[in-house]
């Protein structure tokens, strides 16, 4: 009988002091495995020199270079099995064995991993199983890896082998999460990571948080699950770039359609793939990439995307996921409208697969793939079956699951004649997307509501004007437009890091905007630009969301707020523009046309207002051509309904842009702009605030200096704040509980990043984000500037820009303009407009007063202002 190889007591002591390190600390565990490494052959020592070779195989994977661990873990393997050390060659192997899966290899690694298992014994190859555990995991084999993991646990918890018992309880939370058992993942996670802390391993415990993350994405828990992840990546940044963290990072920011970010980490998941020769993770990034391509509509980019990640994942025999990559494949087909009952069939068929192989929520999102496209083919027997199926998607899944089951049904309910099913069907749907938005708390993750939410609320919009009248469809119409604006607001500027660097930002800026620098120093400074906005952003969306409340519209109650006003709703609803119409006690429906006529009109009118402020010739002419045909595409159907008293005007899409006041029908009309009739109603409730006026004239406007003091000598007692007084941070002090602010300064809009449009002041740009920091706004705020009113628009007329995020702080009332204007044609305009107001009219109707009596050549900047919210 032969005795079982041991590992001399010095080389088990160099392991044991090493191997740990490279989780704690992988830089550490690399200076001491190279000192252990010389050393060993300086005194021909072959024991310690494997092992040394080893942890320096570790810490390269650590560090995300599979090739570079592979070379120093067959060095390993090499030294042992030439000096007969069959513990030492079988532990390198069980190393190798997670390298050769990393390298796409993972028959190569089952074999390098069993050769492993049979010269270990004890706990040895208790850590042997826990690794081929973790290959079988990979390669869906996901019940024999959950014995493993059992057994293994067993055996370390009866050793007090702690660092492995840590290993196995993160493998096993991580596999609990891929199969969507949440619970279980988080319970494993934590107990892993409770572990790490207690053994000081940091890495590692950041690496647990990491997955931590992952399991609050899965979960649908946005803010969580950034803010893990971010919390991970500061601890870990010193270990290079992870392609798998990159690729979690990328699924939850698409989940939310932070579209460009998404795309970013996939490229660069791609590129980590490629620089550590990490095969394994390739086919994830290519699907991952396929998912994107799908949310982005590139859905041709998207069929190839994922036709790569399947042959990846068949080269490597991983069925699970080359049926989610053919899953993402079909969807493709089905987008590009070539699917065919042969697409039905298939879809039906991998679901099954991944169900059976214990992948829920894949398989969940196959089934309902495979019921939306049997509605679109009219098989509704069949629909209705695979809802069945994926019945638990409905009570288990994360929300938008749950909001996509939920519009499968009323889909199939309406074809079915259901219109009663549908409606509550769809009703339900909205309900979990109400809760879901409002788990939300940045603004930027609320307005992107997907597109199977949006879908939802056009249905329900739909079968309310169809089934249940104007009345009924206004009430709808509440629940499906600016939803997150009736959300309570969110406060990043409050975070202190996310307040420092807004104060960068306003130094760089102003860098920026001093003397010429050269072009390596203004690169420098606009990258420097780029990542501040980028962390901004970032921390932003950590923000905590907040319980959903009801969206309830009172049509009693909105008639006796409006008096003698009118209230026009427009909505885009298939391409047609609707409006309904609010005046006394009845609701009307009227069609008032398309959508795309309306659009191309208010395109040629931005464009010829843009050339009017310019100066340029027969700007005039072509402007009032623009504004009469826009009168006559959106006022005509509607003429018999209007009267001549003030408009409540809630506009859809494009039209939250138009300049209302430029309209023949309606110039010197009092009229507001409202983002929907339950926000104005809201404001209109709220709009006295008793208080100071506060003046803030920017040295970035020529002629704001003149219109505040102009101003202010009409009206004693304002504070006010000019040239190099007007900063940031006073003018914030300032404007907090006062009844009326006025800033005067250089405006923009900015396209690319909405949250960071802004109003220039002396010390750099007063943004949204900035503006967030009032706890008590002006009941009525007057952005006398450029572009100030322009909102970027989402799906479901959700807002970004510097009039929705002071509406949904409480601001009553926001005066901004929709284009560009000229200083002295505004400060004139702002002149009357105050002497309006102090002879008691609304802001709506000073507004439209001190238009009618503007100067005509004028007219393309003062008619550039709207009054938005209340009025």
């Amino acid at each position: 009988m032969t005795a079982a190889p041991v590992l001399p007591a010095a080389d088990d002591d160099l392991a044991q002091r090493l191997l740990p390190i490279v989780m704690a600390d992988p830089g550490k565990a690399k200076h001491l495995a190279e000192t252990a490494l010389h050393d060993a052959r300086r005194d021909g020592d072959p024991g310690r020199e494997a092992v040394a070779l080893r942890a320096l195989g570790l810490v390269a994977r650590a560090r995300h270079d599979a090739a570079g661990a592979a070379t120093h873990l067959r060095a390993s393997i090499n030294v042992a099995r030439r000096h007969g050390l069959r513990v030492h060659e079988a532990e390198a192997r069980m190393s190798h064995a997670l390298i050769l899966d990393d390298l796409g290899r993972p028959s190569a690694a089952l074999k390098e991993i069993d050769r492993a298992v049979a010269e270990l014994q004890g706990h040895r190859r208790a850590r042997a199983s826990m690794q081929r555990a973790l290959i079988l995991r990979r390669l869906g084999f996901d019940r024999q890896a959950m014995e493993l993991y059992r057994g293994a646990l067993r055996a370390f918890r009866t050793s007090g082998d702690q660092v492995w018992e840590a290993r196995t309880l993160t493998n096993r939370g991580v596999l609990h999460g891929y199969r969507g058992n949440l619970k279980q993942a988080e319970s494993d996670l934590r107990a892993a990571q409770v572990l790490y802390n207690r053994l000081g391993m940091a890495t590692a415990a950041a690496q647990v948080e990491h997955n931590l993350g992952f399991v609050a994405a899965q979960a649908g828990d946005v803010p969580t699950a950034l803010a893990r992840y971010d919390r991970a990546h500061d601890r870990l940044w010193s270990t290079g770039v992870d392609a798998v963290s990159l690729l979690d990072r990328a699924d939850l920011l698409l989940s939310v359609r932070l579209l460009p970010e998404a795309h970013a980490a996939i490229r660069a998941a791609i590129d980590a793939c490629t620089d550590g020769h990490l095969d394994s993770v390739l086919g994830q990034a290519h699907l991952t990439l396929a998912r994107h391509g799908l949310a982005a509509g590139a859905a041709q980019e998207s069929k190839e995307a994922a036709a790569a990640a399947r042959r990846v994942f068949q080269r490597q025999n991983r069925t699970v996921w080359s049926a989610r990559a053919r899953v993402a494949e079909l969807a493709a087909v089905v987008a590009l409208r070539k699917a065919n009952r042969g697409t039905l069939r298939e879809l039906r068929s991998v679901a099954a697969h991944l169900l059976e192989a214990g992948w829920l929520q894949p398989g969940w999102d196959a089934l309902l793939d495979a019921a939306q496209l049997a509605v679109d083919l009219g098989e509704l027997y069949t629909a209705r079956e695979l809802l069945t199926e994926a019945g638990g998607a409905a009570k288990l899944g994360p929300a938008p699951v749950r909001v996509r089951w939920w519009h499968i049904r009323a889909r199939v309910e309406l074809a079915s004649g259901a219109v009663t099913e549908s409606v509550r069907a769809a009703t339900a749907g909205l309900r979990q997307a109400d809760t879901y938005r409002a788990s939300l708390g940045a603004t930027e993750l609320r307005v992107r509501g997907s597109a199977e939410t949006a879908a939802l609320a056009g249905l329900r919009l739909r079968l309310a004007l169809v089934h249940g009248g104007p009345a009924s469809a206004l009430t709808w119409a509440q629940r499906c437009r600016s939803a997150a604006l009736s959300l309570p607001p969110t406060h990043p500027s409050t975070d202190p890091v996310v307040a420092r660097h807004l104060t960068e930002l306003r130094r760089i800026n102003a860098e920026l905007a001093a003397a010429p620098a050269g072009p390596q120093r203004t690169g420098r400074l606009l990258r420097r630009q780029r990542v501040l906005e980028a962390e901004i952003r970032r921390r932003s969306w950590r923000a905590p969301g907040s319980s959903a409340q009801a969206i309830e519209l009172s049509i009693p109650a909105l008639a006796a707020a409006l008096g003698e006003r009118v209230l026009v709703e427009l909505l885009d609803i298939d391409g047609l523009l609707h409006a309904l119409v609010v005046r006394g006690r009845k609701v009307t429906h009227r069609i008032v046309g398309e959508i795309d006529a309306v659009r191309a009109e208010l395109e040629s009118l931005r464009f010829a207002l843009h050339n009017q402020v310019l100066g340029h010739a027969a700007g005039g002419e072509r402007l009032e051509r623009r504004a009469e045909a826009l009168d006559r595409l959106l006022l005509d159907p509607l003429a018999d309904l209007l009267g001549e008293g003030p408009l409540v005007l809630v506009p859809t899409g494009a039209l939250h842009a138009l300049p209302w006041g430029m309209l023949p029908r309606l110039r010197g009309r009092s009229l507001t702009v409202a983002p929907s009739a339950t926000i104005w109603l809201r404001r209109v409730s709220t709009s006295t605030v008793d208080g100071k006026l506060v003046l803030v004239g920017a040295p970035s406007a020529e002629q704001a200096k003149d219109e505040v003091r102009e101003i202010a000598a009409d009206r004693p007692g304002a504070v006010v704040l000019s040239g190099e007084q007007a900063r940031v941070a006073p003018a914030l002090t300032a404007l907090d509980g006062a009844a009326i602010g006025h800033i005067a300064s250089h405006g923009e809009f900015r396209v690319d990043n909405p949250l960071f449009s802004f109003l220039m002041l002396a010390d750099g740009p007063l943004t949204v984000y900035d503006l967030t920091a009032l706890r008590r706004p002006p009941g009525l705020l007057v952005l006398s500037g450029c572009d100030t009113g322009l909102a970027d628009v989402h799906p479901g007329d959700e807002l970004m820009g510097l009039v929705a995020a002071l509406l949904n702080m409480g601001t009553a009332t926001v005066i901004a303009s929709t284009g560009p204007v000229d200083d002295g044609a505004t400060r004139h305009l702002m002149r009357s407009f105050y002497a309006h107001l102090g002879k008691g009219l609304a802001p709506a109707a000073a507004l439209a007063a001190a238009q009618a009596c503007a100067d005509p050549g004028d007219r393309a900047s003062t008619d550039s202002f709207v009054c938005f919210g209340a009025g």
